[in-house]
């Protein structure tokens, strides 16, 4: 049947017809190789070769194995329909692959992987199994800690979520699936940029991609897009992830949602800073945009105009029709403001029925073509229902001057507004 060194090394059993260079090779190899006869009746088949890798595997020394059935590998941990299923297909001479745990010389248990052949003479005859092993040990345990991790992270009360190197999802737990209302099968393989709004601050976004670039973690309030097309706040947090080598490989963030704080702060800030009756900046959050807008202009040598309205005969709307009249009158007045200024302008309730608007980088001209288009439509608009009185305003316009304060911008627009008063109401002067 062949023949076998004491040491185990050299493999002659496969006939003088192999090279030796094939013996070699299995001798050499990493892999772990046994090689047993073709009986599988009466206790066998049994061993008749097992190269270097397969003693270091198992512990066992070659005399210790040659002679000896495989079994003497089994414990009480191995897979026995796995093993019968294999017999089955040993005596059909059939290949088999598979996978189970056995056990060392020294009793330590191993998962062990195998892919097992027959190997035929020249007419056919099967005189021999080789099975070719690994041990796969380490690499259970390393999915097995995977898969805990992952639960682990699926559990996790707060949203998670991994991307790669290149924004695409490789992970949502449920929470963040919650939080979404996207499914993981929706959000997986995708780019996280799905999930940020059109309308998001793009330098928020570029700080990031900069800060994330330098291998450094990033924590800030995020504005995502749910399913449903509404705004979610999360306070999250997100860290690269390195290879091992140094390079970043992913990207995780750990997050909370915190959309209830901040729509009430939210309604604190308007609360602040709105007109309630008009939905206009109110005069102290005007002001401050004034100062703002002033310096700005001034630094950058800009121009700036106001336009500074007043609602014409307003006490007498009060006096005749109430305060409620009075109060739609205003409502109005605000209304035509916010239909014409542009995203950058600043429309302010000053006081009373004083209207205050601000228009940085427009010049008197622009300015006037403004209040003149606004001091038309507040006489084209329709007041209330009952169509009870029709609405005017005076504006006075002013464009800042090269180092002129905004308290003086304010002075010249208002002086101007008298004017326009004194001289018929329901008309613009500069």
């Amino acid at each position: 049947m062949g023949s076998m060194s004491d040491a185990g090394l050299t493999l002659d059993l496969l006939g003088p017809t192999r090279p030796a260079v094939l013996a070699h090779a299995v001798s050499q190899s990493t892999s772990a190789v046994l090689i047993t006869d073709a009986s599988v009746e009466d206790g066998g088949p049994l061993i008749v070769y097992a190269n270097p890798a397969f003693c270091r595997m198992s512990g066992y020394r070659p005399e210790q194995l040659v002679g000896r059935s495989p079994r003497l590998l089994q414990g009480p941990l191995t897979d026995r329909a796995l093993i019968a299923s294999l017999r089955e297909h040993l005596r059909q001479g059939l290949p088999f692959a598979g996978s189970t745990v056995n056990y060392a010389a020294d009793g330590r248990a191993y998962t062990v992987e195998w892919s097992i052949s027959p190997v035929r003479d020249a007419a056919g005859v099967i005189e021999y199994f080789v099975s070719v092993q690994s041990d796969i040990t380490a690499r259970i345990a390393a999915e097995q800690e995977r898969r805990l991790l992952l639960q682990a992270l699926d559990a996790a009360i707060d949203p998670i979520l991994i991307t790669g190197r290149d924004t695409r999802v490789v992970f949502v737990n449920e929470a963040f699936a919650r939080l979404t209302g996207y499914t993981p099968e929706e959000i997986l393989g995708q780019s996280a940029r799905m999930l940020y709004p059109s309308h998001q601050d793009p330098l928020f976004y570029r700080n990031l991609r900069v800060c994330l670039r330098e291998g450094k973690p990033f924590r800030a309030t995020f504005t995502y897009r749910h399913k449903s097309g509404r705004p979610i706040h999360v306070e999250q947090s997100i860290a690269p992830v390195g290879d091992g080598r140094g390079r970043i490989s992913h990207y995780i963030s750990t997050g909370k949602d915190v959309s209830e704080r901040v729509e009430r702060e939210s309604r604190l800030m308007e609360m602040a800073t709105i007109d309630s009756l008009t939905g206009l900046l109110n005069r102290h959050a005007g002001a401050e945009q004034l100062y703002r807008l002033v310096g700005q202009a001034q630094a950058s040598v800009r121009p700036l105009s106001v336009i500074m309205a007043d609602i014409d005969h307003f006490k007498a709307i009060n006096d005749v029709h109430g305060h409620k009249a009075g109060d739609d009158a205003l409502v109005c007045v605000g209304r035509v403001l916010k239909s014409c200024v542009r995203a950058g302008d600043r429309a302010i309730r000053w006081g009373g029925e004083e209207f205050l608007v601000v228009l940085p980088g427009v010049a008197l001209a622009q300015a006037m073509e403004l209040a003149e288009r606004l001091r038309s439509k507040v006489g084209a608009a329709r007041v209330n229902e009952m169509g009870l009185f029709s609405l005017s305003v005076s504006a006075g316009v002013a464009e800042m001057a090269a180092g002129e304060s905004a308290s003086e911008l304010l002075r010249r627009a208002d002086l101007a507004m008298y004017r326009a008063k004194r001289q018929g109401r329901n008309a613009v002067r500069s």
